[in-house]
């Protein structure tokens, strides 16, 4: 009698699939708009004005009214001092009295004027010189608040994640078997 035993051995699968971290980022972003400011400027050119007027005036080039004026003046002044000294002649005529000698005196006097002389420079006055223009500045005024005219709009930041984990998948490919047949025996010899 013979028995013949055959073995088949268990496998054992293995399926895996691998973990996966997927990261998606979307950028924080701020657009900012704003408005420039505006400044007026008007601007007049400088002009520089030179009067000359009193320099002229104190050399003796004077304006024909100016000039009817001095000599007015000078008339006026000369007729108070003829006035005076007409008054004082005929005082000391009055007092003859006291002594003295009105008339020779008098005469002296009128005879010899006095005149008094001094060293000037010309021009004696200074020009005027005045300057003349403007500058403005203004700015322009918004009605916009604190924020200046600047508009800003932020869109925060996005992350995504999203994460798929490692499986393992364990399967039986092939069960473990014994195998065992009974196989008669043959009586018969085959070498004869």
């Amino acid at each position: 009698m013979g028995l013949e035993i055959s073995q088949t051995y268990a496998r054992v699968g293995i399926n895996r699939t691998p973990a996966a971290l997927e990261i998606k980022t979307e950028n924080a972003k701020l657009e900012l708009d704003n408005k420039e400011p505006k400044v007026n400027i008007r601007a007049e050119l400088p002009r520089v004005e030179i009067d000359q007027y009193e320099c002229f005036a104190s050399s003796g080039l004077k304006g024909p009214i100016d000039l009817t004026r001095e000599f007015a003046q000078r008339g006026y002044q000369n007729v108070l001092d003829y006035i005076a000294k007409t008054a004082q002649d005929g005082n000391m005529m009055a007092a003859i009295e006291s002594g003295g000698r009105a008339i020779p005196e008098i005469a002296a006097r009128d005879a010899y004027p006095q005149h008094e002389f001094g060293m000037v420079s010309m021009p004696s006055a200074k020009p005027q010189i005045t300057v003349k223009g403007s500058l403005e500045i203004e700015p322009e005024r918004t009605s916009e608040g604190v924020n200046n005219g600047v508009d800003g709009v932020y869109t925060p930041g996005n992350v995504e994640i999203r994460y798929t984990p490692d499986k393992i998948r364990f399967y039986m490919e092939q069960y473990a078997s014994v195998n065992i047949k009974y196989v008669p025996e043959n009586k018969v010899d085959e070498k004869i």
